[in-house]
């Protein structure tokens, strides 16, 4: 396949820029294949196609992971054991997100609308339980269930699929680009009378204070994801390659666990910083 070729997946993860350029045109190429050709008349056509273009190199990167956790000797930590693969996911979801939002704001309100209806139903349902500027104490514990329902299917997905945990992490990268659209139409709207530079200006500055605003607590819930689907992935790969009660299985077994506590763990962090620290800056 093309898609294949585009990249080894030890240099994937030596080389995140290339792995965020990789994921604009993965995104790109399922907005364009949706409004072009099917004008947005099937559900989540993009999220598909991007999800279809990403899963090869997802699935390597794996894959080499569950290698490299084989072969450890145990002098790494986890993180930094497989800190060059997380880059490398989070590399590839942000360069998904910022594609997203590039098509969510260029194409005409009916287009935007028709691809990402449903990315625009679940941003509502979020200011429906989020609204305001004010810290919700109470709103916590709605949060991080949702958010670990969203860590399960990772680990679930990259387990039972291989590479499973793309689709949920495209669908987030699809529904924070429609969140960012939102939130940069509503702040232009309110500077119309501005043009050439200043307006431009405006249209950065509302961009990145959207961006960074959503991405303070959806950085630590992003790699929470991504280590849930790491774990779930390499357990998946270990299970076709080596017995059940293999060392090196019972070790990756044992490496996965602390995976997906490790990513547990940043979720409750994602989620405190999303209640009491984003509102109150952003």
């Amino acid at each position: 396949m093309v898609f294949e070729s585009l990249i080894r997946e030890d240099n994937a993860e030596r080389h995140p820029l290339v792995v965020f350029l990789i994921g604009m045109l993965y995104a790109s190429l399922g907005v364009i294949f949706d409004v072009w050709l099917f004008q947005g008349r099937i559900a989540n056509l993009a999220v598909f196609i991007t999800v279809i273009a990403a899963v090869p190199l997802m699935y390597k990167i794996i894959d080499f992971e569950e290698l490299k956790t084989s072969r450890s000797k145990g002098e790494k930590s986890l993180l930094k054991e497989h800190e060059k693969a997380i880059k490398a996911f989070v590399a590839l979801f942000i360069g998904m997100c910022i594609a997203f939002s590039f098509w969510n704001l260029v194409l005409s309100d009916v287009a935007s609308a028709s691809v990402f209806a449903a990315q625009h139903r679940e941003v509502d349902l979020v200011r429906e339980v989020i609204s305001g500027r004010i810290v919700q104490p109470d709103v916590l514990p709605i949060l991080f269930s949702h958010n670990l329902r969203v860590l399960i299917f990772s680990f679930l997905f990259s387990f039972f699929f291989g590479a499973g945990a793309i689709f949920v992490l495209t669908w987030n990268a699809s529904i924070l680009a429609v969140a960012i659209g939102v939130y940069v139409k509503q702040s232009m709207a309110m500077v119309s009378g501005l043009a050439g530079g200043a307006l431009l200006g405006s249209f950065v500055g509302n961009f990145a204070y959207g961006f960074f605003g959503y991405m303070s607590h959806g950085i630590f819930e992003i790699v929470s994801y991504f280590l849930a689907g790491l774990a779930g992935g390499i357990i998946s790969v270990a299970v076709i390659k080596h017995d059940l009660f293999d060392k090196d299985y019972m070790k990756i077994v044992k490496d996965a666990s602390w995976l997906v506590m490790l990513a547990i763990l940043f979720l409750i962090v994602g989620a405190l910083i999303e209640v009491f620290l984003s509102p109150v800056i952003f």
